[in-house]
């Protein structure tokens, strides 16, 4: 009789284990599942003041003709449609906020630099979002799948950048790919903005004019001298003057053939949220806009600080959220 009560109580107790855990295991799951909807779905928390800004006392209303378009260099050279692990999906090295007037089909361009310091959301080793940080904006790709969430990440630090501005949609693409944009159109033709460049390539001396062709042109877009402090600043000069170089070269070209030839050849090194149409009229765009140049590629200012491991840049929020205003917002 005691044997029979106790096989019972043994096996009361097993059922009562396996009932914790199955409910531990469903907890789990349905947090996991929170949490991977949460990350997706940022944009509903973060830009839920839709299409107005109140600044200085002053309301604004978003331009709907004017897109917000995030462009993204990534550190990396896999494929972009294979899933991380959070910290694996390398940084957003080059960090671009592109103006898009869809009425008057005009370009301006935003860069901001890596070293930026705002609120990023990070994750703990599974991927699951613990919570928000001031850190270097770069990073807030690195904190994601190298994938979607990662972009997600980095529409949602730009908006923390901005006053909330709404990120339209994304492109990104990794270091596999400038190569291949590069050559597209025949090359690059830049002049050499700062000394110390030579140091990427015996070529590169100031003011020396370069045909920038095969891994030139990523030596040229990536290279900045990491013993100095505030490198990554001095790099933003290389970028403007390459993006007005490749712009000046674009516009020789016409149709949407050589846009669609490029969108083949860098998959799957190029990974983004907006439909091929909308891809095609955006390289229209900048194919017919005769006036773009430097002068609408602008560059955050801020104050530099060096710490003890790391360079930080902290913008100029007045300024740059004048500039914002200027290119997404009509005052009401």
């Amino acid at each position: 009789m005691r044997t029979h009560i106790k096989k019972k109580i043994v096996g009361l107790f097993v059922l009562l284990i396996l009932a914790i855990l199955i409910i531990a295991i469903n907890i789990w799951q349905n947090n996991k599942d929170k949490a991977i909807a949460t990350t997706l779905m940022h944009k509903a928390d973060v830009y839920d003041t839709g299409n107005h800004l109140n600044w200085k006392g002053k309301d604004y209303r978003r331009k709907s003709y004017v897109k917000a378009i995030l462009a993204l260099g990534i550190d990396s050279n896999v494929d972009m449609y294979y899933i991380q692990d959070a910290g694996s999906g390398g940084q957003a090295d080059g960090i671009g906020l592109i103006a898009w007037d869809t009425n008057s089909n005009k370009l301006n361009m935003i860069i901001i630099p890596r070293d930026t310091m705002t609120d990023i959301p990070v994750t703990d080793v599974n991927g699951d979002i613990i919570g928000k940080t001031l850190q270097h904006i770069t990073m807030a790709y690195a904190f994601g799948d190298g994938n979607e969430i990662s972009s997600e990440f980095m529409k949602e630090s730009v908006s923390n950048l901005f006053g909330g501005l709404y990120i339209d949609q994304y492109f990104a693409m990794n270091t596999v790919a400038i190569e291949t944009i590069n050559d597209a159109i025949g090359g690059v033709d830049v002049v050499i903005p700062y000394e110390g460049m030579e140091a990427a390539d015996p070529s590169f001396v100031k003011g020396a004019k370069v045909n920038l062709k095969g891994d030139l042109a990523e030596k040229f877009l990536r290279y900045r001298d990491t013993n100095k402090d505030f490198s990554a600043m001095k790099r933003t000069e290389a970028h403007k003057v390459y993006l007005e170089a490749y712009q000046n070269k674009l516009k020789k070209f016409k149709g949407d053939s050589l846009i669609e030839n490029i969108l083949r050849d860098i998959d799957p090194y190029f990974y983004t949220d907006m439909q091929k149409d909308m891809i095609l009229k955006l390289g229209a765009c900048a194919m017919t806009d005769d006036d773009f140049n430097e002068d609408r590629i602008y560059v955050p200012e801020g104050e530099n600080k060096k710490t003890e491991l790391y360079d930080e840049f902290y913008i100029d929020h007045d300024k740059a959220m004048d500039k914002i205003i200027e290119l997404f917002y009509t005052e009401e």
